[in-house]
Formats: structure tokens, sequence, C-alpha cells
């Protein structure tokens, strides 16, 4: 009986110790990969909300300044590539972990007054406003961090959806009203990759950009 006794405690031991050498190695590991500590901090317009991205907190929507704001939306939503607010909807890109390991990045309208949020088109990259006010957006193919070329998962995912361009050649350029939430012009082009997008596009008016 208490040979028993020391075979249970010594493989309680056993377990212990392994658990704690795990966990040892995923922090550092963790640490690792995330060796430059995030903390950044975008106020949108005059509200007094903001996105946060940050490695000591969760990341997402915020209201109040960055010494003292409170957690409203968690999410990683985009800043850096465009956002637009009109009145109390806020339209952000939302990125997220597809089922096949993919990032997907969403157009998300976001009622700050409600903090409800609605996905207006997947696989859809909000760049900028333009001239006259809509909303210049980019669906139909893959994003670059996947490697659309070479990974052999971009074809699978490509077969969800139609706008989707598996290699990346031409993508789908969208006019959106802010008001509304609705597309007022598309076209297919190859010129919706160009890296003289601000000048395309974001410089001129939408009767021009449709001309």
């Amino acid at each position: 009986m208490n040979e028993s006794k020391f075979t249970v405690n010594a493989a309680m031991i056993v377990i212990s110790v392994f658990t704690a050498i795990i966990l040892l190695v995923t922090v550092g590991l963790t640490n690792m990969r995330s060796p430059f500590p995030t903390n950044e901090f975008y106020p949108i317009g005059d509200t007094p909300y903001a996105i946060r991205y940050s490695s000591y907190h969760p990341s997402g929507i915020y209201k109040g300044t960055q010494n003292n704001c409170t957690l409203l939306l968690e999410g990683t939503y985009g800043y850096d590539w465009g956002a637009c607010l009109a009145g109390e909807k806020l339209y952000v890109n939302e990125y997220v972990m597809s089922d096949l390991g993919l990032i997907q990045v969403n157009l998300v309208r976001i009622d700050l007054s409600t903090l409800q949020k609605e996905v207006l088109r997947e696989d859809t990259i909000l760049r900028g406003v333009c001239a006259s006010g809509e909303m210049v957006c980019v669906a139909g193919y893959l994003m670059p961090s996947n490697a659309p070329q070479t990974n052999a998962l971009a074809p699978l995912y490509s077969m969800s959806s139609a706008d989707i361009s598996p290699k990346g050649t031409d993508a789908l350029l969208l006019c959106i009203d802010p008001d509304t939430g609705e597309t007022v012009y598309s076209t297919r082009t190859a010129d919706a990759l160009a890296e003289d997008f601000e000048a395309r596009y974001l410089n001129l008016t939408l009767e021009e950009i449709a001309a």
C-alpha cells in the first residue's frame, strides 16, 4: 500500500515538473517571437476612442487616454492602411485568422455609440478616402503576408470567394459611400495593386476614378 502511494506521488511530481518545463519553454518561445514589445495608441478623429496595439494589453478599440483608458471592443483593427469616421460610424480593417491559418482582412463598420460591429465585406481592405469623400477599398486578393503565389493553401482558400485572385494578379476596386455603406462604383483592374495607389485613386474624385 505504501509502495502504491509512493508511486502515485512520484508520478504527480514528474507531471508537475514536466508541466513547469512546458510552461517555461512556451513563455520563452513567445518572448523570442516578439522581442520588441508593442504599445501603440491611435486616437480616432476627435472622438474619445482610439485603436490600440499592445503586447501588454488586449488590442482593440479603447475609450480614454493612453494612460487611462478602457477596452470596449477587442480585436486587431487596422489604422495605418485606412480608417474612415462618418458620424458615429467607424469603418476599419479587421485582421483575423481563417480556418486554414491564413490572415484574412475584412472591412467592418462599428457603431461607436453601441459598439455593434458589422462585417461589410470579407477579404476587403480599406485603403483610404478619395477626394470626393468615398472610401476606396481593394477586394479580391489575398494579403501578401499569406504568400499567395507559393502557399499551397491559397488556391483552396480562394475557392471560398469569387472575388479572390489566387495569384494576386488583379483585384476588385470598390468605392463605398460612408454614409450608407453602399458600393457606388466597382471595377476589376491590376492597377488596384499599384504602388502609386494614392495618386491613382485617393487624390481623385469619384467621377475621375470612374471616368
